[in-house]
């Protein structure tokens, strides 16, 4: 109505508050929420029992006094109507907020663990503290059986690491027991979660800890103590061969993502946080050269390792393979002691990617003479572990002075006391497993396979949905394809895609290791892209499933179509012609993109196919997917790929969806989502171009130069317009944004560097309204700018908040909500070159709350003043 009825602000269940340390909580009125999804925010139900306006519960510092409502049950105003009048703004005080899942490990926490950990190291003996800092010694020739452990003290009852590979789950594809079998023979299976880049896309703080809780207890279940992850490496250019290893292309989200995960993953076993720093490009990565300037560094491939280790509390920080200006990352003291101790205030260790320092045979086989500089030269930059053999680093007790490797041995045995390895009997991790362990698998893990089919289903996206009959709609309408209709009309569908073989290594008579005998979606290097469970990588991230527990899309959608719907599957247009409706599966191979050492890396387009031209079917996907099209059936393509596809052939079918690599549950997750029995909600994580011309050439030279203007940070500086931007993703119901507020007149910038930041807070609020007839998600992004800034290289808008909310259908309790973002002053800071300092600029903050990033969405601003 024009006049809102003034509310009482809505039902209200929980207290607010500011919640224990990794609940999230938030400080919002009256419900306050859990608060863990988004960036720790809160909600309240909009809309009441009408009449007088009641003040928000205690504890709430956001000025709003209620809003309209229309009468008892609550219904929904469209648009809804604020209830009373808004308090004056305020100055923002100092604040003492916690980030959600933001334990942190600053050093107060860390001097207990450090005082057991010297007292540890004093009954040591300079070979044995030495020892700690190493892995195994060189295996015979290349014996690569025994490479994820160090070595136990038996005599001192100090136990060594047991590493394993994430991020899309526990990779236990090698032995576990030191020197059985031989390489890969083993394929050990867990619980295969959505791939990071696709967890990414679901942009929920809450989900991403709990994958990180599962993911914990499966490494205290096989008896494992470090995991090597998360990945937070930023998506630099999609053609980045690992960029479904990592979550997105902007720093903050990062940021919160890989705090969520490593606040999880610690609540069993110390988490790794990988690959530090500017690991962005595959081919050749051992001697690759990133350049970039001091502020470019820290403020794009720095700033959120930064965030996870004083907010998440991270253990471990892995050295990548390449140099930054001029320097290995394993040999840097500006990396590992200036910017990771001082600047950062890590107080955990750093250990190198495996065979990450310099020598010959990619770091396997240094001179003596290098191994008598490489190895004290990296003790005295701030390495603390070498892996997987003790190499460089296999004499460094007679190089060195015990007070030389004092430090680092201390670092060690401080966070194997913290997370209990070191102990050699006795329980392992901080608490025990729900998992069990047994004949090489996993079990008992019913609910974490749970937990990934819900997040292949939050972070599936639907890029396009029209109706058959109008293909160029610019928006979802009645008649669109999907949900495929269960009125009768639709009795036959088809799951069709192309089979396809691949050679990630080795060949097809002799497939490399991680191929043969998985149980996932490349067995003995042959893609069904129809019935296929796609997992990712076949490099070290792999991770085996228990088939038993896992479908692909023709399972999926067979499973959950229904009595009187036939489902059939097929790998060439054939199968379409008689069905109702057709499903077509494609997507990129361990072929087109994954990790260096597997003949893959980097891809070479962004097309479908783009390593196969040369092999005589470059186009057989593409080709497939216009047979189907001209049929003129309703139809959806589905993309299975760690990255941007192109779609030449986007305007002839009528909806596409970006599955990314879903993991073991995703068919599942896939056919709820396709039949309507759940709702797509995720949104793309990464800027998706209108092809690679819009993007800074993808060097993979020696030398290259790393980029400040990135992903829609580079589309807004040079005004271009990508084909969907960061945020993008449809639904099967539309919202609406109102009531932007910024309760602040000003904000305090004074202790945005102390740790934790004791800068202000803003707790910014907006009304977002589920509009239609089915329950949805809705991911709500805050950006800022700075009217007023003279810094010279700054971005034009940078996101620092989302928060995803759960509506109910409209016209119902919960389908209208206040969202509470809080706006940390410390994440405004940049570095400022001329005093070689963080600084947090004084003067304007313009706020912009909206779906996507497209600036033209988001029409809600407010401003504050930083002083």
């Amino acid at each position: 109505p024009a006049t809102p009825v003034k509310g009482t602000g809505g039902a209200s269940a929980g207290s607010g508050g500011s919640g224990p340390s990794g609940s999230g909580g938030g400080s919002g009125p009256g419900s306050g929420g859990s608060g863990v999804n988004g960036t720790g925010g809160s909600e309240i139900v909009i809309g009441g029992t009408g009449g007088a306006t009641t003040p928000p519960d205690a504890g709430a510092d956001v000025p709003v006094t209620g809003t309209g409502g229309t009468g008892v049950g609550g219904g929904i105003v469209n648009p809804p109507g604020t209830g009373g009048a808004t308090v004056a703004k305020v100055s923002c005080v100092a604040s003492t907020y916690v980030a959600p899942f933001s334990p942190g490990y600053n050093r107060a926490q860390h001097a207990p663990f450090l005082a057991l950990a010297t007292t540890k190291r004093q009954t040591l003996s300079p070979a044995e503290a030495a020892d700690q800092m190493r892995g195994v010694p060189r295996g015979a020739g290349s014996n690569y059986t025994d490479i994820f452990r160090q070595p136990d003290n038996m005599a001192k009852g100090i136990k060594g690491f047991q590493f394993r590979d994430g991020p899309r789950g526990v990779n236990l594809d090698a032995p576990i027991t030191s020197g059985s079998g031989t390489m890969g023979a083993i394929h050990g299976k867990s619980t295969v979660f959505p791939a990071p880049i696709s967890r990414g896309a679901a942009w929920d703080l809450d989900l991403e800890y709990r994958i990180g809780v599962a993911m914990g207890d499966e490494m205290v279940a096989a008896g494992q103590t470090l995991l090597l992850a998360p990945t937070v490496n930023i998506l630099r250019h999609p053609l980045w061969g690992r960029t479904q290893e990592t979550y997105g292309e902007d720093v903050y989200q990062l940021g919160r993502l890989g705090t969520a995960s490593t606040a999880g993953i610690q609540q069993f076993v110390p988490a790794c946080v990988k690959h530090y720093a500017a690991n962005n490009i595959e081919l050749d990565r051992f001697n690759l050269n990133a350049q970039m300037d001091q502020q470019t560094l820290r403020e794009i491939y720095a700033r959120h390792f930064e965030m996870i280790l004083r907010d998440g509390g991270a253990a471990c920080v892995m050295a990548a393979y390449n140099s930054v200006n001029g320097t290995k990352s394993t040999q840097s003291p500006l990396l590992l002691t200036k910017l990771l101790r001082e600047e950062f205030k890590f107080n955990g260790f750093v250990l190198t990617d495996w065979w990450a320092m310099p020598g010959a045979s990619g770091g396997q086989n240094p001179s003596v003479s290098e191994r008598n500089t490489n190895g004290p030269n990296a003790v005295r930059a701030g390495l603390d572990m070498e892996l997987p053999w003790r190499l460089n680093y296999d004499s460094i007790e007679t190089t060195l002075t015990a007070a030389d490797l004092a430090p680092s041995v201390d670092r060690i045995l401080a966070q194997k006391i913290r997370f209990k390895v070191d102990p050699i009997n006795g329980p392992i991790g901080l608490k025990p497993a729900t998992t069990t362990y047994a004949g090489g698998a996993i079990g008992n893990n019913d609910a974490h396979v749970a937990l990934a089919e819900e997040a292949a289903r939050k972070g599936t996206v639907l890029l396009k949905n029209c109706p058959l009959a109008n293909k160029a709609c610019t928006k979802p309408e009645a008649t669109s394809v999907l949900p495929i209709k269960r009125d009768g009309t639709i009795k036959t569908i088809a799951v069709v895609g192309a089979k396809l073989e691949y050679f990630a290594a080795g060949t097809s008579a002799n497939p490399g290791p991680g191929i043969n005998n998985r149980g996932d979606d490349a067995n003995n290097g042959i893609i069904d892209f129809a019935t296929g469970i796609r997992t990712g990588d076949v490099g070290s991230s792999r991770v085996n499933h228990d088939p038993a527990k896992s479908s692909g899309p023709f399972d999926g959608i067979r499973l959950t179509a229904g009595t009187g719907i036939t489902v059939t599957s097929g790998n060439t247009v054939e199968a379409a012609r008689a069905a109702d409706f057709v499903v077509v599966v494609a997507g990129l191979t361990p072929y087109d993109e994954g990790e260096e050492y597997n003949r893959s890396g980097d891809r070479t387009s962004f097309a479908l196919d783009g390593k196969d031209a040369g092999r005589g079917y470059g186009a057989i996907q593409n080709n497939l997917i216009a047979a189907v099209a001209a049929l003129n059936k309703p139809m959806v393509v589905v993309l299975e790929g760690g990255s941007v596809i192109d779609m030449p052939w986007l305007a002839s079918v009528p909806a596409v969806v970006m599955a990314w690599y879903p993991g073991q549950a995703g068919g599942r997750a896939l056919g709820k989502l396709l039949m309507g029995d759940e709702n797509f909600s995720g949104k793309l994580p990464i800027t998706w171009p209108t092809g690679v011309s819009q993007l800074p050439p993808f060097s993979m030279g020696t030398t290259t130069t790393m980029d400040f203007y990135l992903g829609y940070r580079r589309f807004d500086q040079l005004n271009l317009t990508p084909l969907f931007p960061l945020g993008h993703g449809l639904s099967y119901t539309t919202f609406q944004y109102s009531n932007l507020q910024v309760p602040c007149s000003d904000a305090l910038k004074a202790g945005f560097d102390n740790d934790p930041p004791t800068s202000s807070v803003v707790n910014v609020t907006v009304d977002v309204a589920n509009m239609g007839p089915k329950k949805g998600d809705e991911v709500v992004f805050l950006f800022v700018s700075y009217p007023d800034s003279t810094v010279m290289k700054r971005s034009k808008k940078e996101l620092k908040g989302f928060y995803r909310v759960s509506l109910e259908a409209a016209g119902t309790m919960g389908s209208a909500k206040r969202i509470i973002i809080p706006l940390r002053v410390s994440d405004l800071k940049y570095y400022d070159t001329a005093t070689s300092s963080w600084q947090v600029e004084s003067g304007r903050v313009q706020v912009s709350v909206g779906p996507n990033a497209d600036s033209r969405n988001l029409t809600l601003t407010d401003t504050f003043l930083v002083k």
